[in-house]
C-alpha cells in the first residue's frame, strides 16, 4: 500500500491517481484488526522465546493470509533485518522431496529453484538461509507456512530436518502454520499415533484466529479506513477521505456507522435464520466498505450519508449471508 508521493500531509487537493491503481481498486491493503494486534503479540512473543513451531488455525475467509503479509512488514520494527519468508503449502496428493525443496527454494525467492536433484536442492537451501541469516547479523529465522492443513507427514519431517540443520549452525528457525481447522485435526491424529516430536516441535500451542465479532472490532475496522489508511504515502488522504472528499471536510467518518452496521450484519443474519455464532471474516467485511466507497462515493452517486438500506445492499453484494447459510458447523 505504500507508494512514493508527490503530495504532503497539507494537502487539500484529492490526487489525481491513474485509473483503478487505488488500493480499494486493487484490494492491495491490509487493515491491521483487533485480531490480527492480537496475533502480533503472539508471534513476537513466540518468535523471542525461539519456539520451534505454533499453530495458527481458523476457518476460510478469515485473512489469515492478510495477517500474514501485515505481520511480515511489521515485524521488522521489533526484530531488525531478521530474515521472514512466506510458504505456500501447494496441494499435492503425495509428498514428493524434489517438488518440497523446489516449492521452498521457489518462495524464499532463490533464483536456481528448479536445478538438480532433491539433495542439491535442500543443500542450496540451506546455505541460501545460513548466508541470510549471518548477512542480516541474526541468530534468528521465520517461515510463515499458509494453507498449512495440506501438509503431509513426511513434509513435516523434512522441515525438522530444516530446522535441525540450521540449529546444528546456531540459526533458530520458527516456524508458523497458518492455515484452517483441519490443523488441529491433524494434531489429533498426530497425538493418537504418538507423533509427539512433530507435535512438539510445530503444534504445543494452537493459535485460534478469529474474525469481527463484536462492535468494537468492527469499529476498528472501520476506523483504519478514515485514519491510518493513507493513499499515496503522505498524502493525508485516507481511504474514506479519498472517496468522501467533501463529506469527509463535514466530519464524515465510516466509524461512526459501525453500531448501525453492525445491528444491519445481525438483523440480515436473523432474516436468512443463521444461528451460528457472530462472526464477519474480513473479505466480506472489505468487500463491504469498499462497495460502499466505490458505489456511494464521489466516483459513484456522490451521497453525503449512507443509509441503512445501502448498507444491506453492500453486504448483501459481499456474498456474506450465502456463505453463513453455507458454513460447516465448527
Amino acid at each position: 500500500m505504500v507508494q512514493t508521493s508527490l503530495f504532503n500531509h497539507q494537502s487539500s487537493q484529492r490526487p489525481f491517481l491513474p485509473q483503478d491503481t487505488h488500493p480499494i481498486e486493487t484490494g492491495k491493503y491490509n487493515i491491521p484488526t483487533n485480531e490480527i494486534n492480537k496475533l502480533y503479540e503472539k508471534v513476537k512473543n513466540s518468535i523471542q522465546n525461539r519456539l520451534p513451531g505454533t499453530v495458527v488455525h481458523g476457518r476460510p475467509r478469515l485473512g489469515k493470509t492478510r495477517a500474514i503479509s501485515y505481520l511480515v512488514n511489521t515485524l521488522p520494527a521489533d526484530f531488525g533485518n531478521m530474515p521472514i519468508y512466506t510458504l505456500l503449502c501447494r496441494e499435492h496428493s503425495k509428498p514428493n522431496e524434489d517438488v518440497f525443496f523446489t516449492e521452498i527454494l521457489k518462495d524464499v525467492g532463490h533464483g536456481l529453484f528448479a536445478s538438480g536433484k532433491a539433495t542439491a536442492k535442500r543443500d542450496r537451501l540451506m546455505k541460501f538461509l545460513l548466508e541470510r541469516a549471518d548477512a542480516a547479523g541474526q541468530s534468528r529465522t521465520v517461515f510463515f507456512i499458509d494453507d498449512a492443513q495440506r501438509l503431509h507427514e513426511l513434509q513435516y519431517n523434512w522441515l525438522m530436518d530444516i530446522c535441525n540443520e540450521l540449529d546444528r549452525h546456531g540459526v533458530n528457525l520458527t516456524v508458523f502454520l497458518v492455515g484452517q481447522n483441519e490443523l488441529l485435526n491433524q494434531r489429533s491424529v498426530f497425538f493418537e499415533e504418538e507423533k509427539y516430536q512433530i507435535i512438539g516441535r510445530f503444534m504445543v500451542e494452537p493459535y485460534k484466529f478469529y474474525g469481527v465479532r463484536t462492535l468494537e472490532d468492527l469499529y476498528e475496522c472501520l476506523l483504519c479506513y478514515d485514519e491510518d489508511s493513507i493513499f499515496p504515502a503522505d498524502s493525508g488522504w485516507s481511504f474514506t477521505r479519498y472517496y468522501f472528499p467533501k463529506p469527509f471536510e463535514q466530519d464524515f467518518r465510516l466509524h461512526k456507522y459501525a453500531a448501525e452496521l453492525h445491528d444491519v450484519f445481525i438483523t440480515l443474519r436473523q432474516e436468512a435464520g443463521i444461528g451460528k455464532p457472530f462472526e464477519i471474516p474480513m473479505q466480506y467485511l472489505t468487500r463491504t466498505v469498499e462497495y460502499v466507497l466505490r458505489r456511494y462515493g464521489c466516483e459513484g452517486e456522490d451521497v453525503n450519508d449512507i443509509t441503512r438500506n445501502q448498507w444491506k445492499t453492500a453486504i448483501k453484494g459481499s456474498g456474506y449471508i450465502e456463505a453463513e447459510i453455507y458454513r460447516a458447523p465448527e
